[in-house]
């Protein structure tokens, strides 16, 4: 390298650090006029002087830097902002989706719940009356064994060996294991 080449860099590199002293400020209070982000103004200021050091060959090239400074510095806000478009319109429509995904999903659950539910009634109600009686004043009134044995004057462990009975049966007829799962955890009476 010439030693003309080297003070010509040199000019360019004071040249950077006064235009950086003198309109960084200016410049990152016209960034926040469209982004009310002041991490992101101040990025945004840093870019356009990176854009403009990544050019410190062609300065001489650009005819106002002052004025092509501000150009990028609303560049780059202007593209942040639409970049924030573009991303809220995605998390809009993500958001829809998700939504109807929801629906569905509950729409297919309460079916599947319903359908279930009529399966395992219409399973108690073929139950023998033995069975299904002590088993539905257990489950469905909530009674204890002991509160079963006297209403039906049956003993208390009759009472236990019907509805551990009934609940077998259940099983067979219901072998899915959604049904069974749903038996096994129904409220129990001691």
């Amino acid at each position: 390298m010439s030693k003309g080449h080297l003070k010509n860099d040199h000019y360019k590199n004071v040249l950077f650090e006064h235009l950086f002293e003198d309109l960084h400020a200016p410049l990152y209070f016209y960034a926040l006029k469209f982004i009310d982000d002041k991490e992101i103004a101040r990025d945004l200021v840093q870019d356009a002087f990176l854009n403009l050091l990544s050019k410190v060959r062609e300065i001489s090239g650009i005819g106002n830097i002052k004025s092509y400074l501000y150009k990028c510095v609303r560049n780059n806000c202007l593209n942040y902002l639409n970049h924030l478009r573009i991303e809220n319109e995605f998390h809009k429509e993500e958001i829809k989706r998700l939504k109807k995904e929801l629906e569905f999903y509950d729409s297919y659950k309460t079916l599947v719940e319903k359908e279930l539910h009529t399966q395992i009634m219409n399973a108690i109600n073929e139950l023998p009356d033995h069975y299904r009686i002590p088993f539905e004043l257990s489950r469905f009134e909530n009674l204890k064994n002991k509160e079963i044995a006297e209403k039906l004057k049956i003993p208390v462990r009759t009472v236990e060996t019907k509805i551990y009975r009934a609940i077998n049966i259940l099983r067979e007829k219901l072998n899915s294991v959604s049904s069974v799962l749903w038996i096994v955890f129904m409220p129990r009476n001691s």
